[in-house]
């Protein structure tokens, strides 16, 4: 599931991360202005530069790690570390046949053929092949692991001063998704095709090649170089050995190494795969991406893409300020009326897989041990008053999402409520809620509801918590941070008992897999399952997820998932965001999508009118 999300895995962002629905289509169009393979860049190239809002700061040009995976980051990096495919206009995947080419050449066992375009190259020159390949795989796949000391926390979430070992992955990895289940792509060096041959049946095999975005190859020639390697070939082979020892520096530059602190890394650090690259950053204040000149494919219609950090109340003014000319703020009411009032401005409405949940912490939270606390919480938090609030003057139709893995506007959405009674929760119950408090002599309980800084709505909803679960017996305590879904803020370091944020996925169902699977409860291990819950019996309908390609099938399947997490209750959906893009009516392609890909799906075709 971005934190902001998923696609075979997430996302998490100013909202939160990624997460996955039901099979989509899928069609052969590029994303990036039909096939053109071998068409370069004419005359000058590209001119001119439009200036997005974003409403965190960005932080790493690798957001395939745990601590990399937000929105903030894969908005900016989608066009500058491309692969095969993307989400497209309607969350379908989309083929970018200007990477390469990728076909299923087998279904038992199953087997994707991947071809890099002949003329693929980093924007530092270096060819884009099996090397790169090699690294995605070992990688996406955790295929070598390592025992690394880390520390003990006590109850609140602080270090006791004692470690422990814990067997990691060697590379940090935001899921595995199917990738674990796939034998090495079968090339050692500077060959342009590899095969994924998998042990099993997986569902969402299309989109499980590397990708833009969280699932994207990343240079390997540079971590070789960073890991003390003669050559990306020694490193490759390295990898083929599984010589954990060997890869130690080179695996700790990949996890840690392109984190933005203050000023980007020198440029030969920073290679691009795709038609824009990294060329300027200026802290607490933009990023800069400019056309790519080595980029072998069609040239973006501009020669700039800068994201400047504007918060999200905040946009809606810089946008008439001219400050930027593309926004996509939160849902808001205030701000809907203002850009509905704005001249010059077009404002898009959209469904989308974004959906705001409560996730307990099953690590250290209060509400960890004792299922009745986590139900007398749910029975107090006014699901139907939050969203009439809040959402209804935005979409007036909306209700309570009440499941998490079926977006509303999703055909069999009823169907996955009725299975697996969402929908009893959908008000709050004031006395229920504190007759469960009474019976497990918990009156009084601390619940710290933690979220992102600097969001009105989420202080509003957290309000709202208050009042209604303090009435039941409840001390809510809520807080917000500017770090939250930093690798030493709350989300990471597991110090909230209940965190509040969104998911941004898509229609694939590969993206439960990190979600909700058992993990190691760690920053860099548990992926996207940030609270740190373990369910055998849900690992199962999960792995049979995976490799189930039936439907309907698939769709029973879900519904199990969801009845196992209202048993549990393991988080609580709030509602889907309703989508609000709004831009300068002087730019031409500019779209929203509902998936993970969010606005930037198509940005190479942004153009100035």
């Amino acid at each position: 599931m971005t934190r902001f999300g998923r696609t075979s895995k997430l996302v998490a962002a100013a909202l939160g991360g990624a997460l996955v629905l039901s099979a989509c289509s899928s069609d052969d169009s590029s994303g990036n202005g039909g096939d053109t393979d071998a068409a370069s860049g004419t005359g000058d190239g590209p001119s001119g530069s439009i200036y997005v809002a974003n409403d965190q700061e960005y932080d790493s040009y690798n957001n395939t790690v745990a601590t990399g995976n937000s929105l903030k980051n894969s908005v900016v990096n989608l066009w500058v570390t491309t692969g095969f495919w993307h989400f497209g206009e309607d969350g379908s995947v989309q083929r970018n046949t200007e990477f390469g080419t990728y076909e299923l050449t087998s279904e038992d066992p199953l087997t994707v053929e991947y071809t890099i375009h002949e003329d693929a190259v980093w924007s530092d020159g270096v060819p884009i092949d099996c090397n790169d390949a090699t690294l995605w795989w070992a990688q996406q796949g955790a295929h070598l692991t390592t025992e690394r000391e880390v520390d003990v926390l006590d109850d609140e979430g602080e270090p006791t001063g004692e470690t422990e070992t814990q067997e990691q992955p060697l590379f940090s990895v935001i899921g595995t998704g199917g990738i674990e289940d796939v034998q090495s792509p079968g090339c050692e060096g500077d060959e342009k095709t590899f095969t994924l041959v998998y042990d099993r049946p997986y569902a969402d095999w299309e989109s499980n090649g590397p990708s833009g975005g969280n699932t994207s190859m990343m240079p390997a020639h540079v971590v070789a170089e960073q890991g003390g390697f003669d050559s990306v070939e020694d490193f490759t082979q390295a990898i083929l050995d599984e010589d954990v020892d060997a890869l130690e520096e080179a695996a700790t530059f990949f996890n840690e190494g392109w984190t933005i602190q203050g000023s980007l890394p020198d440029e030969s650090l920073l290679p691009s795969s795709g038609p824009f690259k990294l060329s300027g950053y200026e802290p607490g204040s933009t990023v800069t991406l400019s056309y790519n000149e080595e980029y072998w494919g069609e040239a973006p219609g501009v020669a700039e893409v800068v994201y400047r950090l504007v918060p999200g109340t905040e946009q809606p003014q810089a946008l008439q300020n001219g400050d930027v000319q593309i926004i996509q703020p939160q849902p808001d009411a205030d701000i809907k009326d203002q850009l509905q009032a704005m001249p010059g401005v077009v404002l898009e409405e959209f469904d989308q897989y974004v959906y705001e949940h409560l996730d307990f912490n099953f690590d250290s939270g209060s509400l960890a041990d004792d299922v009745r606390l986590r139900e007398a919480f749910t029975l107090c938090v006014p699901r139907d008053v939050i969203v009439q609030r809040l959402i209804n003057p935005i979409a007036e139709t909306a209700e309570p999402q009440d499941v998490r893995n079926v977006a509303p506007f999703e055909p069999n959405y009823e169907a996955a409520v009725e299975y697996s009674g969402g929908d009893q929760y959908g008000q709050a119950d004031i006395e229920a809620a504190r007759d469960l408090l009474e019976e497990a002599d918990a009156v009084g309980t601390t619940v710290r509801i933690g979220a992102i800084a600097d969001n009105q709505r989420r202080e509003n909803t957290a309000q709202l918590i208050k009042e209604s679960c303090d009435e039941a017996g409840f001390d809510i305590q809520p807080y917000f941070e500017a770090n939250f879904f930093d690798l030493d803020g709350g989300l990471s370091q597991n110090t909230y008992d209940v965190a509040m944020y969104a998911w941004v996925g898509s229609a694939q169902v590969s993206g439960w897999n990190s979600t909700f699977r058992s993990a190691e409860c760690t920053p860099e291990g548990k992926g996207n399952n940030n609270g740190c819950y373990a369910n055998e019996e849900l690992d199962e309908v999960l792995s049979e997820i995976l490799e189930t390609t039936d439907l309907d099938a698939q769709a029973e399947l879900i519904y199990e998932v969801e009845r196992i997490l209202w048993e549990d209750l393991v988080t609580i959906p709030l509602f889907a965001h309703p989508g609000l893009l709004a831009y300068a009516d002087n730019l031409e392609n500019v779209k929203p999508s509902p998936a993970q890909d969010s606005y930037v799906w198509n940005q190479p075709e942004w153009r100035i009118g």
